[in-house]
């Protein structure tokens, strides 16, 4: 169990990620194409599973169909990666750290390290909205369907039931990540993916913190740490409604993901569209891959992600006078766009 756990986690959050991204955002390594190619399998997973949803067809077969589909598009990129062959890939930069940068890198992982351990060990979030998340997860585990059975009565619904929840299915991945490694949803959704998401949302605090400050290492790293006591002060002095609290208390949920990592990230892309004088296309690529993932996250991205890109994109425009870009950022608005719309008209 414990080798067939590993084997899955490795291949939907490593190998998938890292093939998809040569084969859809660039075909060169980098985090970039991680990040891209890891995204665009979630915004795939986001439309399978509206699918099978209203098909009411059965979870285990959208988890195959999903690792065929994601399957097939990273072995195409690792094909046209190894076919472009290793001799045109620039050589990796040397970087140098002082004494000074790895005591504050150390003190900083420390940091992430002991949070993760006071999640996953000695927290619990005893809401409602919560509770719901995580049962849909287990319900769609058991019943073997995506969101069609209520997860405290056990009964059958209609579609879209509740459409906030239905669309942003964010739980059902944890149902999907459960049928491939053995594991419990619920252990899966409050236990493993922490271990992943907190790093994720540091690294991510981390590059903007770094582009804030000219990619100067020592005062990123620093800024990094006071960011980390500062969530700390906030989620014990002001409660369970920030994204400080959400990340250190339950950062499962999609509404701390929706703060704590997929809004930063677009901010950031959006930043790095300005800074990159070299390979826009694949910073284009990768924040539409972001924004359509942001479907399956949480119904308040809905709203967040098209104003966010409509007033960051715009100022973007406006200030490189890049026109040609407005339909790009009308692009990337448009999933989110969408399922804002079907949730008011519906």
């Amino acid at each position: 169990m414990i080798l067939r756990a590993v084997a899955a986690f490795l291949l939907v959050l490593v190998v998938i990620p890292l093939g998809m991204g040569k084969a859809l955002i660039t075909g060169e390594s980098g985090r970039l194409s991680f990040v891209g190619g890891y995204f665009a399998s979630l915004f795939i997973f986001e439309i399978l599973q509206l699918v099978f949803h209203v098909t009411m067809g059965s979870l285990r077969l959208m988890t195959l169909l999903w690792c065929l589909i994601c399957g097939a598009i990273a072995f195409f990129g690792f094909w046209r990666y190894r076919k472009k062959g290793k001799g045109n890939k620039p050589r990796a930069t040397v970087i140098y750290m002082s004494r000074a940068e790895w005591i504050l890198l150390t003190l900083a992982v420390a940091m992430i390290v002991l949070q993760i351990l006071n999640t996953v060990l000695n927290t619990y979030y005893g809401n409602w909205d919560d509770e719901t998340y995580c049962s849909n997860a287990v319900t769609a585990w058991y019943t073997d369907t995506i969101c069609r059975y209520s997860p405290h009565s056990g009964m059958k619904l209609g579609l879209f039931y509740n459409t906030r929840y239905v669309v942003a299915g964010w739980p059902i991945y944890s149902a999907m990540l459960a049928v491939l490694s053995g594991i419990h949803p619920a252990i899966v959704y409050r236990t493993i993916l922490p271990v992943f998401e907190i790093p994720a949302a540091y690294v991510i605090s981390g590059s903007l913190l770094d582009h804030f400050f000219f990619h100067d290492r020592k005062k990123t790293l620093l800024g990094l740490i006071y960011f980390q006591i500062f969530a700390l002060l906030a989620f014990e002095k002001i409660g369970g409604n920030t994204n400080e609290w959400w990340l250190i208390v339950n950062c499962w949920t999609g509404k701390a993901l929706a703060f704590n990592i997929m809004t930063p990230l677009v901010l950031l892309l959006l930043f790095l569209l300005e800074d990159e004088q070299q390979g826009k296309k694949a910073v284009w690529r990768t924040l539409m891959a972001v924004s359509g993932a942001c479907c399956l996250i949480a119904g308040s991205l809905f709203t967040t992600i098209p104003i966010l890109l409509f007033v960051w994109g715009g100022c973007y425009v406006l200030r490189t006078k890049r026109w040609e870009d407005i339909g790009r950022v009308l692009l990337c608005m448009a999933p989110t766009t969408a399922c804002a719309l079907f949730t008011i008209l519906y």
